[in-house]
C-alpha cells in the first residue's frame, strides 16, 4: 500500500485556505503541475475551536482536523506530530484584529511558534504567506518589490509580517527547515492559486 501524500494547512476555513483545499484536492486544470491530483493526497488542517467551513465538510474523507491555535505551542505540536514527509502551508493570519496586539501575537509569534514546532517535528519544508506590507508602499506606480527590497513596513500589519518573515528566515538559516515566504499583494477573493 502506498503511503499518503500529506499537506498541513493553517487558515483552512478562510477564503484563501478554502481555495488552497480545492486546488490541493481537486487540482487546477489550467496549471500544468496541478492538473492531476494523486488519489492518496490528504490534508491535515489546524482549526480554531468553533471554526468550520463548508469546504471542510465537502472533503471530510480526505481532511483530518486538529483543533488549536498558532499561539499555543501544544496545539502546534499536536498539529505537526507524526507528519514525516509532510509539507506545511501556513496562510493563517490576522488583517483586521480586534486588538492591535493580535498583529504580533498571531502573525509574528504565532507563525514563529508553528514553524519552530514543525522544525522540531522534522518537517522539511514550509510555505509561509506574507504580504507586500513589510516593504511598505511603492514609491511610484511602475515600481515592483522583490525578495531583495528593503523593509519599510506599512503600519502594524506590515510590522508584524516583517517580524514574521525575519523569524522564519532565521529558522531557515539555522538549517532547521526549508522555507519559502510568499509576499502576496492584495490577493483577490476571486480565485486562490498556488
Amino acid at each position: 500500500m502506498q503511503s499518503s501524500e500529506l499537506y498541513l494547512l493553517t487558515g483552512a476555513a478562510g477564503w484563501l485556505g478554502t481555495g488552497l483545499i480545492r486546488a490541493l484536492l481537486e487540482g487546477l486544470p489550467d496549471v500544468s503541475g496541478m492538473k492531476n491530483v494523486p488519489e492518496n493526497r490528504r490534508l491535515r488542517v489546524l482549526i480554531r475551536p468553533g471554526e468550520d467551513s463548508q469546504t471542510l465538510q465537502e472533503f471530510h474523507e480526505r481532511i483530518d482536523r486538529v483543533e488549536g491555535d498558532v499561539r499555543d505551542l501544544e496545539g502546534c505540536k499536536r498539529f505537526v506530530n507524526n507528519a514525516d514527509g509532510a509539507k506545511l502551508i501556513h496562510v493563517a493570519g490576522v488583517i483586521h484584529p480586534r486588538w492591535a496586539s493580535e498583529f504580533d501575537s498571531i502573525n509574528h509569534i504565532g507563525t514563529k511558534t508553528l514553524v519552530q514546532a514543525a522544525a522540531d517535528a522534522g518537517l522539511e519544508r514550509a510555505v509561509v504567506m506574507s504580504s507586500n506590507s513589510p516593504c511598505g508602499n511603492n514609491p511610484h506606480h511602475d515600481h515592483r518589490f522583490d525578495e531583495f527590497s528593503p523593509y519599510h513596513p506599512y503600519m502594524g500589519y506590515g510590522r508584524s509580517k516583517m517580524k514574521m518573515e525575519m523569524a522564519v528566515k532565521a529558522i531557515h538559516e539555522e538549517g532547521r527547515i526549508k522555507s519559502v515566504i510568499v509576499r502576496a499583494p492584495w490577493v483577490g477573493q476571486q480565485r486562490a492559486v498556488l
